[in-house]
């Protein structure tokens, strides 16, 4: 596909003038000032020429359900990104919805740059993220879905809860409920219980009790269909574990699959690369694992989304074949969101 080949070439260009400018100033080489200024580019582009160049039909029959959510494409923006405009812009490429990046109950400005690296092919390609889940925290965001449009009721938007707690968890998500329950968006709720990247969240992670009291709070307040995101991290046994604690619960489904962290020797960049000495790892290395991980857990009859590696026409239908519904797209998006409708049209055609 034309468009890709060029969307790909202008991305290479924007690291190079980015660096090139970063090297002359003596500053550490940071990929997140890549990222901005690439979204930059992006907003100015005119709404109607982004309707014409980058807006792709979803071709029929390639819809899926999730309880009564209907998803276009089973292809979803993994949650990663909270900028709204940004979002829409991929979902036009065709996505069956997208998650909102993992957010916590207030403002968190994230690690110290530099936080952000691309990885080079030798080392499985991909990105390196130490963010840290930066973010204006859920009571902006909620403020910002009320003043946009955002929100849809034909492709489900993805509400990613973090916090510290138990405590935390349940504050987002009576944030974000207060506001959606009175709506008639389509939407569902995920526990990040997997980042890697904020050790202090991760204690659902060590003890499925404070998940099971989680979910029985959430419960007591909504029947929205909650998916719970589990770490590729995790051993099997765990795996399986927290497999059957969700299913033990009503209209809950699962995201398996998320970065793995690697220190900054592992991918083969300097220490200083990123602040704190390593991050999660994503791209095209992780597919193996999350193909692992879902047949693993499709006996379980859960719903399930398959986030990471994923990014051609094969890896899609061979994860859907194996037994997931959805399947999160993050690094393929950033590096060339024509994936989607190729990937789009390939499962059409099969």
């Amino acid at each position: 596909m034309l468009g890709g080949i060029a969307y790909i070439y202008f991305r290479k260009w924007v690291i190079y003038v980015t660096y090139s400018a970063q090297r002359k100033q003596r500053r550490s080489i940071d990929l997140e000032s890549v990222v901005e200024k690439g979204d930059g580019y992006i907003k100015a582009v005119p709404w109607p020429i982004r309707l014409l160049l980058f807006k792709f039909d979803i071709p029929q029959d390639i819809d899926c359900h999730v309880f009564e959510l209907k998803f276009p494409s089973p292809l979803i923006a993994a949650a990663f990104k909270d900028d709204l405009e940004i979002l829409s812009f991929w979902r036009n490429f065709g996505l069956g919805g997208v998650t909102l990046k993992t957010l916590m109950p207030m403002a968190r400005t994230g690690n110290p740059r530099p936080r952000l690296q691309s990885v080079s092919i030798g080392f499985g390609g991909g990105l390196l993220n130490a963010l840290g889940l930066p973010g204006k925290g859920a009571k902006h965001t909620v403020g910002e879905l009320q003043k946009s449009h955002f929100l849809s009721t034909t492709r489900p938007t993805g509400i990613s809860l973090g916090g510290n707690s138990v405590q935390d968890y349940f504050h987002t998500f009576l944030t974000f409920h207060q506001y959606l329950k009175n709506t008639r968006f389509a939407y569902f709720y995920e526990i990040n219980i997997s980042c890697p990247n904020t050790p202090e969240g991760q204690d659902m992670v060590k003890n499925p009790d404070l998940l099971s009291s989680l979910l029985q709070q959430i419960r007591q307040e909504t029947n929205a269909v909650v998916s719970v995101k589990l770490s590729p991290a995790q051993s099997n046994d765990e795996l399986l574990k927290f497999g059957r604690l969700v299913a033990s619960f009503p209209r809950t489904m699962l995201n398996l699959g998320n970065t793995q962290y690697k220190t900054c020797k592992e991918v083969g960049l300097w220490q200083s690369a990123i602040s704190v000495g390593g991050g999660g790892h994503s791209g095209p290395k992780l597919f193996l694992r999350t193909l692992e991980m879902v047949r693993l857990m499709a006996p379980l009859g859960l719903p399930i989304i398959a986030t990471g590696g994923i990014s051609t026409p094969q890896q899609a239908q061979q994860i859907l074949e194996s037994g997931a519904t959805l399947i999160g797209v993050a690094t393929a998006l950033v590096e060339n969101p024509f994936c989607v409708p190729q990937i789009n049209h390939h499962l059409a055609s099969t």
